[in-house]
């Protein structure tokens, strides 16, 4: 258990102490709320998705969450949706920005909320946990986007080919740092999963991690990723 624990701590934080992020942006700022988001591309769904080590199942719905207009995505690792606890993360409706997460461990419970420009919360560890306690309390020019699906953002940008941007990140493995992930649309491919094709838009993201995102021209989430290095390859399966 401690080995899953750490590992989706890993794929969910998005980054790692021997990696440095990007801390300025390569290209055109784009910010939650920015006005060439198409924020009426995000909606509620659920999707599936296999990769080394497990499946993981996402869950969007709309909900209100400290007042906003929200949407929760809950995430199931390599546990069934109806008994397992996910990973609750919440951002805006209309400008896709962070509101807040809720993720209960064996080894820790995170909670952290954005309001204000302000990024605060906690992570408590359980009784011999290995983990120390950390609190986040900073103020920010603007708000950030959740790291662990970054690839729902971009669903939202208006993609092409040879568009360009940067997109502002909280880093919640280094004390709630801002940092940038840089993506680039290389072209429009169609692949073939699970005996279906998919129209997509193949991107580059270079933040904590190098990946190679497929993102589909209809639906508002990534159906194939690929991390450079160790991360492994992530396949929509239903």
């Amino acid at each position: 258990m401690k080995y899953y624990t750490n590992i989706f701590l890993l794929i969910l934080f998005g980054c790692s102490s021997a990696q440095k992020p990007p801390v300025e942006p390569s290209f055109q700022r784009v910010v939650p709320g920015d006005p060439s988001l198409i924020s009426s591309r995000i909606r509620p769904h659920k999707v599936k998705y296999k990769k080394s080590g497990g499946n993981m199942t996402y869950i969007m719905k709309e909900v209100e969450k400290n007042g906003q207009e929200a949407y929760e995505l809950a995430v199931y690792y390599n546990v069934d949706e109806s008994t397992g606890t996910p990973d609750l993360m919440y951002f805006d409706r209309t400008t896709l920005g962070y509101i807040g997460r809720k993720m209960e461990m064996q080894a820790y419970t995170l909670e952290v909320n954005f309001a204000n420009k302000n990024f605060s919360g906690t992570l408590t560890p359980t009784a011999n946990s290995e983990y120390s306690p950390r609190t986040y309390n900073k103020d920010y020019p603007h708000n950030g986007f959740e790291p662990a699906i970054i690839n729902y953002f971009i669903a939202a940008l208006p993609l092409k080919e040879g568009y360009k941007a940067s997109l502002p990140v909280f880093d919640l493995n280094n004390g709630s740092e801002m940092y940038w992930s840089n993506i680039e649309v290389l072209k429009r491919e169609t692949i073939k999963l699970n005996s279906k094709s998919y129209d997509t838009w193949k991107v580059l993201s270079k933040g904590i991690k190098e990946k190679t995102i497929w993102v589909t021209t209809t639906e508002p989430y990534a159906i194939k990723m690929k991390t450079k290095g160790a991360g492994g390859t992530w396949l929509v399966i239903d």
